[in-house]
């Protein structure tokens, strides 16, 4: 055997591979030339040796969709978690600022948008979500989450995966499964039948007002007097109020529906004392607000999960001693509700609460006989009246 010959049966030195370029990267060199990392028992090639910079990229990538379970295609024209809720949500920041969406909405789209990403992965691309992914991030939510909670969520990412397909960032719409669904109306209804009553009695709503400051009596009668909420009693204006007639009507804002109501005396009285009570140095935005705070701030802030009337109405309930988890104060805009249908005259109750029946007569409706709104506010008073009467006393035989 000759040396040609030797040299030719000899095996070629294997190259000799690199190590780590810093200890943390999760990769590692393959014979192949190619860095390499093992996902469910599959190994999975990036970059080249000499360029471990770009093979981790290459890694960060796809990483969310490998540790998923899904097998990535690397593709710059494959729309992924991020582009998606990015997109989305720039969609619906100009709907903010055409008036078209609440700062409120805005933010609760932007919540379920991360809640989502962060679960599944930014890094996912959208046609390798599958009917799994969405199992198991519905069975990730909070137990403490109620139905409506979850129903809500649910919603708004229904919204956006809707968009996804709109806007052509996937060829096909989403399959969600069977198990990523709402929750069922009966549930909702055992629920509910679990939760107290969001309602005060009559007799509760006179120990909240005899305990109340000017400000807060005078919102609390708004309330059970005209089914004002939350965000109704701090935007309200004085522009709004005719005290010679005993009237307060307007549009309300949330659901740009007409609303009117009859103002009890009781009512009137308050509300004049909150207005000559004000404080003073308002600024322009706020001078013409019925009530301030003392800080020279209006009583609601669109968009804020934490509002001032709702944390001062539960330091009232606490005081007085009637408060209720989950009961806060919207309860006396559900109690006129509640008592004004009793009146047998639903169309002019939803019109003091400022709702819209959602019927074709709601769009022939021109209007409402103002003596249909004085007769149901007479009625709510009527039962608040009737609730300060002390009980009788029983006999002794």
């Amino acid at each position: 055997m000759n040396a040609r010959s030797l040299s030719k049966n000899r095996r070629a030195a294997k190259p000799q591979k690199p190590n780590k370029p810093y200890a943390d990267i999760p990769l590692t060199a393959h014979a192949s030339g190619k860095w390499c990392t093992k996902v469910r028992g599959k190994i999975h090639y990036f970059g080249t040796w000499d360029d471990p910079d770009t093979a981790l990229q290459e890694w960060l990538e796809v990483r969310d969709e490998l540790l998923g379970g899904a097998d990535p295609k690397r593709n710059d024209d494959r729309a992924d978690v991020a582009r998606l809720c990015n997109t989305f949500l720039d969609s619906k920041d100009q709907q903010r600022e055409q008036g078209d969406l609440s700062l409120r909405t805005l933010n609760d789209y932007h919540d379920a948008c991360k809640r989502f990403a962060d679960f599944i992965g930014k890094g996912r691309f959208l046609d390798g979500l599958t009917v799994a992914d969405f199992a198991r991030y519905r069975s990730s939510f909070p137990k403490t989450w109620g139905p409506t909670r979850i129903n809500s969520e649910i919603t708004r990412l229904g919204v956006v995966l809707k968009y996804a397909y709109e806007v052509e960032l996937v060829n096909k719409p989403l399959r969600t499964g069977p198990n990523f669904k709402r929750v069922s109306q009966k549930r909702q209804r055992l629920h509910r039948a679990t939760k107290p009553k969001k309602l005060f009695s009559a007799a509760e709503l006179h120990q909240l007002l005899d305990a109340a400051n000017f400000q807060m009596r005078a919102m609390i009668l708004l309330g059970i007097n005209a089914g004002y909420g939350n965000a109704d009693c701090g935007r309200m204006q004085i522009s709004s109020i005719d005290f010679s007639k005993a009237w307060i009507e307007g549009l309300r804002e949330k659901t740009a529906v007409e609303r009117a109501a009859w103002l009890w005396p009781e009512t009137r009285a308050a509300l004049k004392v909150a207005i000559e009570n004000r404080y003073g140095n308002l600024p322009n935005s706020l001078a013409d607000n019925v009530s301030v705070t003392k800080r020279r701030q209006a009583w609601f802030h669109e968009g804020r999960s934490a509002e001032p009337l709702s944390a001062e109405f539960k330091k009232l309930t606490t005081k007085v001693g009637c408060y209720r988890e989950g009961v806060g104060f919207n309860s006396p805009r559900h109690k006129f509700e509640t008592i004004g249908g009793n009146c047998k005259d639903q169309i002019a109750t939803i019109y003091v609460i400022g709702h819209f029946d959602a019927t074709m007569a709601d769009v022939y409706r021109e209007g409402i006989d103002p003596q249909r709104i004085r007769d149901v506010c007479k009625h709510v008073r009527a039962w608040w009246k009737a609730g300060s009467r002390s009980p009788r006393r029983r006999k002794v035989a």
